[in-house]
């Protein structure tokens, strides 16, 4: 190297690491023509234009490099980097073999090349990697958290524990093995050591959105409400300041306003954009489809026992077979359970993407040619957005599982009906509305209904007034719960039965009906009954359902109406606190939607006082329960068809999506 391209190279570090990316690139490039094979010179051009995310470049400066010496380790590596960083996963992980041939005991390169792995769907050639790295650094952090994540896939959450607790033993501030390890321990139950674990978080990093947030909804799940308000301010600050960190499903239990929501559901949407590599394909493609039945595809982790695969089974199975083909995509565990067997059987194929890539599991919707793809998750557990935001589908569509906007602009459509989003409100949504007559809740009119039995079977009073709120008890927040204690309080004899979920979270409500002077034995908790028809039955004894707020009722709303108990509803100007009252509607009981506390109180005080006005509405949902329109599940599929049909017409006719309102059929 002569003295003059030194003299260049040194001063183009210094620009470097200065962020002065523009100078550094002047300098090597002037060495460069001094000497055109300076490897070193090669290399920091490589290194500042990875910096700069302009990884086409960088590769163009590798290639150069890679003729030069191809037995360079880190010239593999960057262009590992650069073709990881551009989607481009196949060629990325060809780079990193290679680098590692070149020098197999480099565990950090064998983590990298697991992971990319990973991302290809070759999971276990990804193991192998992380095991030969942590032969070489037993105590690599890294390999131990990645190992643990591949056990998280296969549901394996034992050794996944043991994997992220390896990781923080050598790396104590490793935040993505603490966040892994909350999300195992919370998947086996564990809600308070998962707590623990996010609280770690934020003591070495106290802007951790996500850690915050995960702190506060675990506080929910356990009732301790002692910094309710301050944490609901908190809510909103991260909605406001920290929008992109976190999924917005977690500010939907607090009163965040809906253009907060919407702020961070394109914020956090934008987090997805896939790689410039990937063609997707077009909305407005040049012989759109005008014959044949179209083929809706349905996305999903939930395919199993849990109740979106409930609500939407009958669905699919009185989809027109003559003008729709059904596939099924499942990317959750398998449970091998009845419904995810009823769901396999409703659908023309039903297809297992869980272990492919986001590149392979997009591609192999496109290949199936799927017109119409419907997101039944969007940002609840187990996201991948990425799938969708690869558009594998000339039209997507967010229903069901996830209650509100996207923020996607790969989602075109949202399915809802008119009192659950009304007219003015699709300024808070990024989607065009399809809004269904009734209500955009479907409903499985085929579930089984255990025997009746008494209310002493249930630990419950043989007399008296019977309140129920079978919601998550994260749902309920301190203000709703002082207004259940106020309908005690007006009400002799009455008990309140709610969902038991956790030892603490009772022990907490039963502390709160006291400080609120109510005794705490008035409150019955219901253990969780591992046969849906059980718990079903436990309607037949309750007087009256109490909903929630924010965060409404949707399928606990639909199941206490179908099985003759009326439920009262507060409504808000978000789409989960308006949810339950669109149900309320569409069974033509709207005294039974109230829009403040004060009214919802006082309504459940009348009802429980008035017996004759209770039986009415008891022998209204008794005759809905076989003739209602909302519980026709055949007739809300007709007009979930309709929405469809609607949506590929404007497609077809080369337009925009637009706000979509079907008829009544």
């Amino acid at each position: 190297m002569t003295s003059s391209s030194f003299e260049k190279l040194t001063e183009a570090m210094e620009c470097q690491k200065a962020g002065q990316l523009d100078e550094a690139e002047r300098l090597c490039l002037q060495a460069l023509v001094e000497e055109p094979n300076n490897a070193d010179a090669l290399q920091l051009l490589a290194v500042g234009r990875f910096l700069g995310a302009r990884h086409s470049e960088t590769l163009d400066v590798l290639d150069v490099a890679l003729k030069l010496n191809p037995l360079s380790v880190e010239f593999h590596v960057m262009a590992g980097h650069s073709l990881r960083a551009l989607g481009r996963l196949d060629e990325a992980a060809t780079h990193y073999a290679r680098a590692s041939e070149l020098n197999p005991n480099i565990a950090e390169i064998r983590v990298m090349l697991g992971w990319n792995l990973r991302a290809l769907g070759r999971n276990d050639e990804a193991m192998e990697q992380y095991r030969a790295a942590l032969a070489i650094n037993p105590a690599l952090a890294e390999a131990h958290n990645n190992m643990g994540v591949l056990y998280h896939d296969r549901g394996e959450l034992g050794p996944a524990i043991a994997c992220y607790r390896a990781a923080i033993a050598h790396q104590p501030n490793h935040t993505e093995s603490r966040r892994n390890l909350a999300a195992a321990l919370r998947a086996e139950g564990r809600t308070e050591e998962g707590l623990a674990e996010f609280e770690s978080i934020l003591v070495t990093k106290p802007d951790d959105a996500y850690a915050a947030l995960m702190i506060m909804h675990s506080a929910r799940e356990l009732c301790r409400w002692r910094d309710f308000d301050v944490m609901a301010a908190r809510a909103r600050e991260l909605a406001e300041t920290q929008a992109g960190k976190f999924s917005p499903f977690l500010l939907m239990g607090w009163p965040v306003p809906p253009d907060l929501l919407l702020k961070a559901a394109k914020a956090y949407a934008a987090t997805f954009t896939p790689p410039t590599s990937w063609k997707s394909v077009p909305l407005h493609p040049a012989a759109p489809k005008t014959s044949g039945k179209l083929r809706i595809g349905y996305f999903s982790p939930d395919f199993r026992e849990h109740v979106v695969a409930a609500v939407v089974a009958e669905v699919l199975e009185c989809h027109d077979r003559a003008a729709f083909d059904v596939i099924g995509y499942s990317y959750g565990p398998d449970d091998g359970g009845p419904q995810r067997k009823r769901i396999a059987a409703a659908c023309t194929s039903f297809v297992d993407v869980r272990m492919l890539s986001d590149d392979d599991a997009a591609k192999k919707m496109r290949d199936d040619g799927i017109d119409i793809l419907i997101d039944l998750n969007g940002y609840t557990g187990n996201i991948r957005h990425q799938i969708p935001a690869r558009r594998p589908a000339p039209l997507q569509i967010n229903w069901l599982g996830y209650p509100g906007t996207t923020g996607s602009p790969a989602i075109d459509y949202l399915v809802a009906d008119a009192f659950t989003i009304p007219a003015g409100a699709e300024v808070h949504y990024s989607e065009r509305i399809i809004r269904l007559p009734g209500s955009g809740q479907p409903h499985d009119r085929t579930r089984t209904i255990a025997a009746s039995k008494p209310r002493s079977f249930y630990g419950l009073p043989e007399q008296g007034f019977v309140f129920c709120s079978f919601n998550h008890p994260q749902k309920i927040t301190p203000e709703i719960f002082r207004a259940w204690m106020g309908m005690l309080q007006a009400v002799p004899g009455s008990v309140l039965w709610l969902r038991a979920d956790r030892d603490e979270a009772v022990r907490n409500l039963r502390s709160e009906a006291t400080a609120a002077g109510v005794a705490a034995e008035r409150l019955i908790f219901a253990p969780r009954m591992p046969d849906q028809a059980d718990h079903l039955a436990r309607y037949r004894v309750a007087d009256l359902a109490l909903d929630t707020f924010p965060y409404t009722s949707h399928t606990t709303a639909n199941d206490a109406l179908w099985l003759g108990c009326p439920i009262i509803t507060l409504v808000g100007d978000t789409f989960q606190a308006r949810v339950a009252g669109g149900i309320l509607r569409a069974l033509q009981l709207p005294a039974l939607v109230t829009k403040s506390l004060a009214a919802y109180r006082d309504t459940a005080v009348r009802l429980a006082a008035k017996g004759q006005e209770l039986a009415a509405l008891k022998a209204t949902l008794a005759a809905a329960h076989g003739n209602a329109a909302h519980f026709d599940t055949a007739k809300f599929t007709r007009h979930l068809e309709a929405g469809y049909r609607e949506a590929w017409k404007v497609r077809n006719a080369g337009e925009e999506p637009r706000h979509i309102t079907v008829a009544p059929q």
